[in-house]
């Protein structure tokens, strides 16, 4: 192995180490899609939806 080689081995070996499976933006942005979805599905919901619109209905008068 030339020593270009183990260079760049070496530091193919620490990007992955130090970036992890995902690295610090794709769980971040897993968490926010995953929050997003939970959001969607709960907000979608017909009863969920009724019993928001009597709740702003008592402040909007």
């Amino acid at each position: 192995m030339s020593k270009a080689d183990q260079i760049i081995a070496s530091n193919t070996r620490a990007a992955r180490r130090k970036s992890g499976f995902l690295g610090q933006r794709g769980r971040i942005a897993l968490l926010t899609l995953t929050i997003l979805l939970i959001l969607f599905v709960f907000f979608t919901q017909p009863d969920v939806r009724t019993a928001l619109e009597s709740k702003v209905s008592l402040f909007s008068g």
